[in-house]
């Protein structure tokens, strides 16, 4: 039995809003764990049960805007389904790890490269073009995988780090960066909620409701952006890279 703040209901109507907010920015550039986490723990919810059903709600959000960016010809990844696998496989692992590791050394590092992530989308006019090659690609798909790591038991920018390695690395366009992004956001976010779904964290109607919630923010904030495309992926980009860092060095 959860100690909310506030009555079941009250409590409910909140995070609904809340996870609508959340998906609707997430499903353009990340960072809807900036709103969902704190919300769900100053509401009385404990932080696993909070990981927990964050990561339930969450794989409804990501999952329709991925859809909805492959309805609309944009998950053109040819290496999808590897990178799928990647971020799972690294997901689970740190989920596995969440109770077992500092965050510290990362609470320091993490801001830092959210703002270089920032300066970058305001810097950056397009795709880099960087030359592949073999051992590039095999760096990228470590990346892949210790990013989705890095979801399992952290979260914050995750999105951020998938846009920026695919447009540097793979030198691919924003809009294609963030379809994909969204796909492997889905695969940590499913990684994460089967680990804490079996060791009994999530709450179910709480979680329900709030993914009611993301299906509707999602299906907005992607349709959002494939109607106006780079000129709104960009701005929303540097702004939640830098909400992102501040919310990580100011606490």
């Amino acid at each position: 039995m959860i100690d909310y703040l506030y009555s079941e209901t009250t409590v409910f109507i909140i995070l609904f809003f809340v996870a609508f907010f959340a998906s609707l920015i997430d499903s353009i550039a990340g960072g809807g764990g900036l709103l969902t986490t704190p919300s769900m723990l100053l509401l009385g919810i404990p932080p696993l049960n909070v990981l927990a059903t964050n990561k339930f709600q969450s794989c409804f959000g990501t999952f329709t805007s991925t859809f909805n960016y492959y309805r609309n010809g944009l998950l053109t990844e040819k290496k999808r389904v590897l990178y799928f696998v990647l971020s799972f496989v690294g997901s689970s692992v740190g989920t596995l790890l969440v109770s077992r590791l500092s965050n510290e050394t990362l609470e320091s590092v993490i801001p830092i490269l959210l703002i270089g992530a920032a300066i970058f989308f305001i810097t950056n006019k397009g795709p880099t073009g960087v030359k592949q090659n073999n051992k590039l690609l095999v760096v990228f798909n470590l990346l892949v995988f210790a990013i989705g790591f890095y979801d399992g038991f952290f979260g914050p920018g995750t999105g951020s780090f998938f846009v920026l390695s695919f447009i540097i690395i793979k030198g691919v366009n924003i809009m294609e960066a963030t379809a994909v992004t969204k796909l492997l956001n889905f695969s940590s976010n499913f990684a994460a909620f089967l680990i804490f779904a079996y060791q009994g964290y999530v709450i179910w109607i709480l979680g329900l409701v709030m993914a009611v919630a993301q299906i509707a923010g999602a299906y907005t904030g992607s349709k959002f952006a494939i109607k106006n495309g780079e000129k709104v992926v960009r701005p929303v980009l540097v702004i939640v890279s830098l909400l992102l860092s501040a919310r990580i060095l100011f606490g």
